[in-house]
């Protein structure tokens, strides 16, 4: 059987959730026979990423969400199939195209700046390959401007029906989009998951077993959606019950002046930790008894939790989109409604952390049993199963009616 020649298109600068989905999935997805492609719209972090991963990648350049100039050496692309795909990167034309030896079967698009463009173009291509996009996150959250954000969900919604399916990487999100008069046919979910979920069912961040304080951590990009805010008021609530508690805060992004400063106005300096952007998680979990997500919405099932989990580490959430489809209350974690008074909410918060930093045994089978989830549900390899098996039946309904 030949492989199936799979072009992935995205935005080139993105780095947060969209990238570690999509990397990893692209490589299994090669693992499973996919002739797999990226094609990133401008250089930058990812198209970088992916390189080093040893992926084969096309950067066209494009300045802006809304430059009109990449359509031409899209639209190159997209016809010639992947004999287009220079190995130097490069998107060539005239003889690479005529040697192309097959047609692109599936072009998958991630994001708006993706999106469009590619629908754009699709009607004209013959023959036509099997459009697909996934929706990473709540595209009304996605911009500072409540304007652009209105404009670009109508603009994207308005050309959803060029997609043949349209994957939601939770249900939550699948049912706010159908919600929002996306077309409820062409709408799945394929949740995301961990590349790496070798932890054993005993599974257990190595830091429960050294004298020191007790820490609760966050992984997140700073910015207003993960409300970082209500992570420093639960801080707050905790140095009242324990005074010895640290709090963690992993990551970087345009809240983090604003952030540090709050803490500071707090008292909270001594007692939280900004670290910054780091590349290498892996010894933060060495460092945390409980980790803690404070989204406003989580588009996704979010990584960070996944890995966190996978790490044996007991999760304390809000009730945020797709976090809440990982984290089962009570078993794995605790979940926490949003849907109440904000002191009301950060007190819910600290007080499920306590609960945990008091007692071991709890946070050992609750992390036990979070690191068995992830194994169970959440690998990145029945990811790729499922997106494969999405593709195969698109091509199978496309021969129908050739």
């Amino acid at each position: 059987m030949k492989p199936l020649h799979v072009l992935h298109v995205i935005g080139g600068g993105d780095t947060g959730g969209a990238m570690s989905h999509l990397l990893p999935l692209l490589t299994a997805l090669g693992r499973s026979g996919c002739d797999v492609h990226l094609l990133c719209l401008g250089e930058g972090g990812l198209a970088d990423a992916a390189r080093r991963r040893g992926l084969p990648v096309t950067a066209l350049p494009m300045k802006g969400a809304r430059d009109p100039r990449v359509l031409r050496p899209l639209r190159r692309v997209l016809a010639a199939g992947p004999g287009i795909v220079l190995p130097n990167g490069d998107a060539g034309g005239g003889a690479a195209a005529a040697l192309a030896p097959a047609r692109w079967d599936v072009v998958h698009t991630h994001g708006m700046r993706a999106n469009l463009p590619v629908r754009l173009l699709a009607p004209s291509l013959r023959p036509r390959p099997c459009l697909f996009a996934t929706v990473h996150s709540d595209l009304g959250l996605d911009y500072e401007s409540a304007g652009l954000a209105r404009a670009f969900q109508s603009i994207d919604r308005a050309t959803a029906r060029a997609a043949d399916r349209i994957i939601c990487v939770s249900r939550s999100l699948r049912e706010l989009l159908e919600s929002r008069g996306y077309p409820a046919e062409k709408l799945m979910t394929i949740h995301s998951g961990l590349e790496s979920a070798a932890g054993g069912a005993d599974s257990q961040p190595a830091a429960t077993q050294t004298e020191r304080h007790p820490t609760v951590g966050t992984v997140a990009r700073l910015v207003a959606v993960k409300d970082i805010d209500l992570l420093l008021e639960v801080a707050g609530r905790l140095r009242r019950t324990h005074p010895e508690s640290e709090v963690v805060i992993v990551g970087d992004g345009p809240e983090r002046g604003r952030l540090e400063a709050l803490a500071a106005d707090m008292g909270l300096s001594p007692a939280v930790r900004f670290t910054g952007r780091m590349d290498d998680v892996g010894p933060v979990w060495a460092e945390l008894d409980v980790y803690m997500a404070t989204s406003v919405f989580e588009g996704g099932v979010s990584m960070s939790v996944l890995d966190a989990m996978a790490n044996g580490l007991p999760v304390v959430t809000t009730a945020a989109g797709g976090v809440a489809e990982v984290v089962v209350d009570g078993e794995t974690g605790f979940v926490v409604t949003r849907k109440q008074e904000r002191g009301a909410l950060a007190l819910a918060l600290a007080e499920r952390a306590g609960s945990l930093l008091d007692d071991p045994e709890l946070r050992t089978r609750m992390g036990a049993a979070g690191a068995r989830r992830v194994r169970e549900h959440f690998t990145i390899e029945q990811t790729a199963v499922q997106t494969l098996r999405a593709y195969e039946r698109c091509l199978a309904a496309q021969r129908m009616f050739e």
